[in-house]
């Protein structure tokens, strides 16, 4: 775990924390002798570009008592939740399900808005004529691509190229101006910077300071990245998607995360209207705290429940093992196992393609077999034409978040 620095002063609060929070003595403390007043932050005005964004690391300290007692069980939870995904047998049951499930809810935060048979019961965003439908899918290669294709650390045109895949078109940072954020009521709360240049100088200050190797916790770091991130605004669309991606890359890149498995935007989704309201707050005020105290604790909640699925799903497969075997040991692989697992609707082309069956023909009658035994439930709609078959134990896993009702 990297050190955390305090203010001198602190440190009769700090023993409070330790009698509190013995896993604290875990984390290494130090001294802060270069501490500079938020308070001496330039007038904001939202409805005119904010050319004055500070530059990172902010001046502010990011040091207290209050964030430090959110930042101990919320390193926890992330560290038991890469404990717990290392573990699954197979790790593409929960990676498959969590994309999506992360990639729907980050785009309802957006509203876009679909349906979960539509997204689970389509393969690919080629492969379904939904709109709505296919935005999602394009999220979730996004964040396959940032955690297993980009080749490099968070920089700016990795950024770019996640946008690109969001929004299935090249995207670049902006170059025009007028961009304004508004609220339902159309009352603009906040205006970013605008000029290409000044845009990728602010991107290339958070790339550096995201990357330089230093005191302050990767938690918190990221949590500060996002505010910065959505502060520049460097797209014309797709930053709220692009940000809360970076975020979970972070984590996996800075070690906290063995794979992007963190369903963080389901929990910022039942609390949106703070989350707005913090960002707001923080471009105001120029006080972080308020924003990375929530944002740390929705971290910590997201890591929690996304521990208790992955422990859901992993008894699940073995359960469903153990009951392959008992209806039919000749049929039972660990690669049919898995091609049921990677997702709750299952289609008989996917048993081929994963190489649990050798042809469509022993697929169909596989999953036929399966139906009559209740391992799966023939689903009552067609997909593209295609008969999909709907994997109970794993669909229960997961039923806080999935309704294919």
């Amino acid at each position: 775990m990297k050190p955390m620095i305090f203010l001198k002063g602190e440190f009769r609060k700090l023993k409070i924390v330790l009698a509190e929070y013995p896993a604290i003595s875990q984390i290494h403390v130090g001294v802060c002798e270069n501490y500079h007043n938020f308070t001496s932050r330039k007038m904001f005005d939202q409805k005119k570009p904010y050319y004055d964004l500070p530059l990172l690391p902010p001046k502010q300290s990011l040091e207290s008592i209050d964030l430090l007692k959110a930042l101990v069980p919320a390193s926890a939870a992330l560290a038991t939740l890469s404990a717990t995904a290392e573990h699954l047998p197979n790790q593409a049951a929960l990676y498959q399900s969590v994309f999506l499930l992360e990639a729907k809810a980050s785009s309802e935060i957006e509203q876009i808005v679909t349906t979960d048979a539509k997204l689970f019961g389509s393969e690919s965003s080629q492969k379904t004529l939904d709109p709505m439908t296919k935005e999602v899918h394009r999220y979730s290669a996004a964040i396959r691509y940032g955690w297993q294709d980009a080749g490099k650390p968070l920089c700016t045109p990795v950024i770019e190229r996640i946008c690109s895949i969001i929004r299935d078109r090249t995207v670049e940072v902006r170059k025009v101006p007028g961009t304004a954020l508004k609220n339902s009521s159309g009352q603009i709360i906040y205006t970013p910077p605008d000029g290409e240049r000044l845009l990728r100088d602010l991107l290339g200050n958070l790339f550096k300071w995201m990357n330089h190797n230093d005191d302050i916790h990767p938690i918190i770091k990221a949590a500060v990245a996002h505010y910065q991130f959505e502060s520049i605004h460097p797209f014309t669309d797709g930053n709220g998607r692009t940000g809360r991606i970076m975020v979970v890359l972070y984590l996996v890149e800075q070690g906290l995360l063995g794979a992007p498995v963190l369903f963080l935007s389901g929990e910022i989704l039942k609390d949106k209207e703070t989350y707005y309201k913090l960002l707001e707050l923080t471009n105001k005020s120029g006080d972080f705290f308020p924003y990375l105290i929530w944002f740390v604790r929705i971290m910590k909640n997201a890591a929690l429940r996304s521990t208790l699925r992955t422990n859901k799903v992993r008894l699940a497969m073995q359960e469903s093992k153990d009951r392959i075997r008992q209806l039919d040991d000749n049929m039972y692989s660990h690669d049919l196992v898995n091609a049921l697992f990677r997702r709750p609707i299952v289609f008989a082309n996917q048993l081929v393609k994963y190489g649990a069956v050798g042809s469509l023909s022993t697929a169909h009658a596989y999953l036929r077999k399966l139906s009559s035994a209740g391992l799966l439930i023939k689903a009552n709609q067609r997909f593209n034409r295609k008969t999909g078959y709907i994997n109970i134990s794993l669909l229960d896993a997961l039923s806080d978040e999935i309704d294919l009702s």
